[in-house]
């Protein structure tokens, strides 16, 4: 009987990576989807565009301004998206 447990206990070891893996591997997919929808609903809203100004010694005036690029942002996204490899799509 001690055997025949034993056994038992080794095959399920073995089994268990080949039946947990598929179905964690459905759930991941699912719950990125979800994840991927949500940030598309809630578009991020951007910061406030901000300038700011620093005199330097020489007395130039050298002006930092942060306004945000909705162009670059949107290829970042869709870069974070996609698939691989790259395509030229």
């Amino acid at each position: 009987m001690a055997d025949f447990l034993s056994a038992m206990v080794i095959i399920a070891c073995l089994l268990l990576p080949f039946v947990a893996m598929p179905l964690l591997w459905r759930r991941m997919k699912r719950v990125r989807d979800r994840a991927y929808r949500q940030s598309r609903e809630r578009a991020p809203g951007h910061a406030t565009p901000w300038e700011g100004t620093s005199e330097a010694e020489d007395g130039v005036g050298i002006t930092r301004k942060s306004d945000a690029n909705d162009d670059l942002i949107e290829l970042g996204d869709r870069g974070r998206h996609s698939r691989w490899p790259l395509t030229n799509e």
